[in-house]
C-alpha cells in the first residue's frame, strides 16, 4: 500500500494506491483521508501522509492546513489502511511562533518511544528538521533537537525525512 496526496493546492487529499508486486498499481477510486469541516485545523488541506503499523492498526501522520494557512501535524487510525478516523485529539504537533510552517512528519518507535522527524519552514524559507518524543504516538513533546545543514548543498533545506529502524541503527534519508 502506498499513501499519497492528491488535489489542488488548496484542497490537498489523501490518497490509496495498491500493489500485490510492487510494479501493478491500482488506485482506489476516492480519497481515504478528506479534509476537515469548514472551521476546522485542517480545512484546507490533508497532506505528507507517513504510515506506521502498530497493535493491530495503521497510523497515519499527517499536514493539516486550515484557511489562514496554518500548519500543524495530526493522525488517524485505520484497521485495513483505506478506512481512517481522524483522532479527536487532533491536531497533535503545533508550529511555534517561530515557525512559518510544519510537515512532513515521518515517525518510528525505538528504545520504548514514538519518535517524530518534521519539517519546520522559517520565515526566511529556510527548512530544517526537528525531534519530537511521545510514549503514545499522541501526545508529543517537542526536543531541542534540531538537524540544520551545515554544507553548500543543504544549508537551505533539509526536509521530507524517512525513517528505517535496521536493529540497533536508526536510518534518515531526507531531502
Amino acid at each position: 500500500s502506498y499513501w499519497y496526496e492528491t488535489g489542488k493546492k488548496d484542497q490537498l487529499r489523501i490518497s490509496l494506491a495498491r500493489s500485490k508486486d510492487a510494479r501493478t498499481w491500482r488506485r482506489e477510486a476516492a480519497p481515504v483521508l478528506e479534509t476537515g469541516p469548514v472551521g476546522a485545523w485542517d480545512e484546507r488541506a490533508v497532506a505528507d501522509p507517513y504510515v506506521i503499523r502498530t497493535g493491530g492498526y495503521f497510523y497515519m501522520y499527517y499536514l493539516g492546513q486550515d484557511r489562514a494557512v496554518r500548519q500543524r501535524i495530526g493522525v488517524a487510525r485505520s484497521s485495513d489502511g483505506a478506512h481512517w478516523e481522524k483522532l479527536r485529539t487532533n491536531p497533535i504537533v503545533e508550529m511555534d511562533e517561530e515557525e512559518r510552517g510544519i510537515g512532513e512528519p515521518a515517525v518510528w518507535q525505538s528504545h520504548g518511544f514514538y519518535w517524530m522527524l518534521y519539517t519546520v519552514r522559517d520565515f526566511a524559507e529556510n527548512r530544517f528538521l526537528r525531534l519530537a518524543r511521545s510514549t503514545d504516538g499522541v501526545r508529543w513533546t517537542k526536543l531541542a533537537v534540531l538537524y540544520k545543514g551545515t554544507q553548500a548543498w543543504n544549508s537551505k533545506v533539509i526536509c521530507d525525512p524517512t525513517v528505517v529502524v535496521d536493529g540497533g541503527r536508526i536510518l534518515v534519508w531526507f531531502g
